[in-house]
C-alpha cells in the first residue's frame, strides 16, 4: 500500500514538473526537411539540455507563408518565433504583429547578437528605431568565372563593368558570352537592376520618407548600366540554363545567386580547379573608389506580439544565431545532405563552410558590402514597377529614362496610397 502511494506521489510530482516546462514553437520557412532536421537535432543535443526549454519546430514552404502569418496574427494565435523575408518581418512589425526585440532583451543583448550578423540585413530590420528581427540565412548575387577559359584567351576576371565591356566582344567572337542567372532578364531583373542602381549611388525608394528616387541622375545611370548590358554589349536576352552554360564554358562569366555555388562545386567535378567565385563587377566612382555592392536577401526570425514566451524565444534566438551553433549548422548540411549548402547570416559561420578558403573570403566580402531593399509599404506592388521598366526598354523600345519615368510615377502613386493606409501604423511604432 505504501509503495503504491509513493508511486502516485512520484507520478504527481513528475506531472507537476512537466506541466511547468516551457515549450516554445517556431515556424521556419523555406528549408528542406533534412535541413530542418539538423536544427532539431542541435536543439535536442544542446539547447534543451542547456536551458530546459523544449522547442516545437515546424517547417513551411515560402508559398502562402506571408498570409499564414497574417491570419495567425489576426486571430492572436501565433507561434513564439516566425521566419520570413526581411521586408516581411518589418511589415509584421509595422502592423504591430512582431515586437521590437529591444523591448524584451534590452539594447545591449540585441546589439550583441547583431554584431555577429551581416550588416546589410541588420540595417533593413532596424526600422524607425525598432529592431524587428535577426537574419538567419542569406543569399547574394555574386560572380562566377571560368578562369581556365579566360586565361587561355589572355583575360583576367573583370573587376569592373568597364572590364566586362572590354572582354565581351572577344568572348562573343569565340561564340561565348557572359550570362546572368538570378537577377537577369529571365529571373527577377528588378534585383539585378537594383544592384547597378545602388552601385552608381542611386536608390529605388527612400525608406524613411517613402519617396521614389528612380529619377535621380545616379539611379538613371545605374539603370542604364544594367539594360545596356543587353542592348549595347550583347549579353544574351534569352535565358539559358546557367549550370549547363557555365559548365560547358559557353558562359565563362556568370552572375548568379550564391546558391549556384553548391550546384557547381558539388555537381560539376570535371571543372574543379577551372573556375573561381569573385565579387560582382563594380562601378567606378569619380574618386576612383569601386562599389561592388550587390543585392542580398535571406530568411530572418522575429518574435510575435502574442508569443507566450518572449524571453525564452529570445534566448533561443541568441543560441541559434551564435557563432558556435551556426558554424556547426552550415558544416553539417553538406555532410548530411550531399549536394547542399547554406549561407548563414552569421559572419563567422561563412568561414566554417567546407569550401576553399579563398572562396569563403570572397563570399564574406560580397555579403559584407551588399544590401536588401529598404522596407516601404506596398513593396510587393512597387517591386513589379522596376521589372516592368526593364521590359519596357528591352521589349517596348523605350529609352532608360523614359522607362524609369513610368516606373517612378507608378511608384509614387502606390507609395502615396499606401502612406495613407499605413499612417496609423507608422505613428504607433516611430521612436
Amino acid at each position: 500500500m505504501k509503495k503504491r502511494v509513493l508511486m502516485v506521489v512520484i507520478f504527481l510530482i513528475l506531472m507537476s514538473v512537466s506541466s511547468f516546462a516551457v515549450k516554445i514553437s517556431v515556424w521556419q520557412v523555406g528549408f528542406a526537411n533534412e535541413t530542418a532536421n539538423i536544427i532539431k537535432d542541435l536543439i535536442a543535443e544542446d539547447f534543451t539540455p542547456r536551458t530546459g526549454i523544449e522547442v516545437e519546430f515546424s517547417n513551411y514552404a515560402w508559398e502562402g507563408m506571408f498570409n499564414k502569418v497574417l491570419l495567425a496574427m489576426a486571430s492572436n494565435d501565433t507561434p513564439d518565433i516566425i521566419a520570413g523575408a526581411p521586408d516581411h518581418l518589418v511589415e509584421y512589425g509595422v502592423r504591430g504583429g512582431v515586437i521590437d526585440l529591444k523591448d524584451i532583451a534590452g539594447e545591449e543583448r540585441v546589439r550583441a547578437v547583431e554584431k555577429n550578423l551581416y550588416p546589410g540585413t541588420t540595417r533593413a530590420l532596424n526600422f524607425r528605431g525598432n529592431t524587428f528581427g535577426f537574419v538567419q540565412s542569406t543569399g547574394v548575387i555574386i560572380g562566377y568565372y571560368r578562369t581556365d577559359i579566360l586565361a587561355d584567351l589572355g583575360m583576367a576576371k573583370p573587376e569592373t563593368w568597364n572590364d566586362l565591356h572590354e572582354i565581351l566582344p572577344k568572348l562573343q567572337a569565340k561564340n561565348m558570352n557572359a550570362g546572368w542567372g538570378y537577377g537577369g532578364i529571365g529571373s527577377v531583373p528588378q534585383y539585378g537592376s537594383y544592384m547597378t542602381i545602388k552601385q552608381a549611388g542611386g536608390n529605388w525608394v527612400d525608406g524613411n520618407n517613402f519617396k521614389s528616387e528612380l529619377m535621380n541622375p545616379e539611379s538613371i545611370q545605374g539603370f542604364s548600366n544594367y539594360v545596356e548590358l543587353f542592348t549595347k554589349h550583347g549579353m544574351p536576352k534569352e535565358g539559358g540554363v546557367s549550370f549547363q552554360m557555365f559548365r560547358t564554358g559557353e558562359w565563362p562569366v556568370l552572375l548568379d545567386i550564391s546558391a549556384f555555388y553548391a550546384n557547381t562545386y558539388l555537381g560539376a567535378p570535371e571543372i574543379t580547379g577551372k573556375w573561381e567565385v569573385g565579387l560582382v563587377p563594380g562601378t567606378v566612382h569619380a574618386d576612383s573608389t569601386v562599389s561592388h555592392e550587390s543585392f542580398m536577401g535571406g530568411t530572418v526570425l522575429g518574435i510575435p506580439q502574442y508569443s507566450q514566451y518572449k524571453k525564452e524565444a529570445f534566448l533561443f534566438l541568441e543560441w541559434l544565431l551564435s557563432d558556435e551553433v551556426q558554424s556547426q549548422f552550415v558544416a553539417q548540411i553538406p555532410e548530411r545532405i550531399p549536394g547542399s549548402m547554406l549561407f548563414s547570416g552569421n559572419m563567422q559561420a561563412t568561414m566554417s563552410l567546407p569550401i576553399p578558403q579563398e572562396d569563403k573570403e570572397t563570399f564574406y566580402n560580397q555579403l559584407n558590402v551588399s544590401n536588401p531593399f529598404s522596407y516601404f509599404p506596398g513593396g510587393a506592388a512597387v517591386t513589379r514597377e522596376l521589372e516592368f521598366a526593364v521590359h519596357n526598354v528591352l521589349q517596348m523600345g523605350m529609352t532608360p529614362p523614359q522607362a524609369l519615368e513610368v516606373a517612378h510615377k507608378s511608384t509614387e502613386s502606390e507609395l502615396s496610397r499606401k502612406q495613407k493606409e499605413y499612417s496609423r501604423y507608422i505613428e504607433n511604432i516611430t521612436k
